[in-house]
């Protein structure tokens, strides 16, 4: 939901600046030359709440080039020649005293809710009432394994997806109904049917694919 969230109210910004600017009201452009920087920021703070490694060092790094325009713009200073070593310097350190991945995120709450931007996220579930939530990713991916969870007859998991995509992996007695709203992407259900004689739960998936796209399968 809180990607959801996020989303809308990006859209709802943007859309209210450009129409207050073609009524004359405010000069979106002048704004945005600005106050853009405030755009990485938030998106960077964004970053730090979520709970993946990825999306913190890209958090502290969104946070860190939006803090250093901004500070250069309200002070008329001429910085802009330092941000790329400075980048470079930040990616070097996170390099040499960051530890690799070794295997995918755990997850054992009843709720998951996980929100990738500009980075990917993958989650292993092995929750014992996973009761559903919310997956956003944007310029992103997500890899959701919910095979090894016992899922709640009736759980519902949002997923969105903008310029992403996201692979959502459930149980063999699991069934599936997927609905939403595809704008410019889509999801495919390559999900098996379930035996006669398995107890069949069901996942309602809600999905929102903006020039992106999901896939559910076993």
């Amino acid at each position: 939901m809180a990607g959801r969230l996020w989303l809308g109210l990006f859209f709802l910004v943007f859309g209210f600046g450009f129409l207050l600017n073609q009524a004359d009201v405010i000069d979106f452009g002048q704004v945005l030359s600005t106050w853009w920087p405030l755009i990485l920021v938030v998106i960077g703070i964004m970053q730090l709440f979520s709970r993946t490694q990825s999306s913190k060092i890209s958090g502290f790094l969104f946070l860190f080039v939006g803090i250093f325009f901004f500070v250069n713009q309200s002070f008329d200073l001429n910085l802009a020649s330092y941000l790329f070593p400075l980048i470079f310097i930040f990616i070097g350190i996170i390099i040499i005293f960051t530890r690799g991945n070794r295997g995918k995120t755990p997850h054992t709450d009843g709720n998951l809710n996980t929100f990738a931007l500009f980075s990917g996220a993958e989650i292993r579930s092995q929750s014992k009432n996973f009761r559903g939530g919310s997956v956003t990713a944007i310029f992103g991916g997500a890899e959701i394994d919910l095979r090894d969870a016992v899922i709640a007859d009736g759980a519902t998991l949002d997923l969105t997806t903008v310029m992403g995509g996201a692979s959502i992996m459930v149980p063999e007695n699991v069934h599936v109904e997927v609905s939403g709203t595809p704008i410019l992407g889509g999801w495919e259900d390559s999900t098996r049917k379930a035996r006669e004689d398995d107890e069949v739960v069901v996942l309602k998936l809600n999905c929102l694919t903006i020039l992106g796209g999901a896939e559910i399968r076993n």
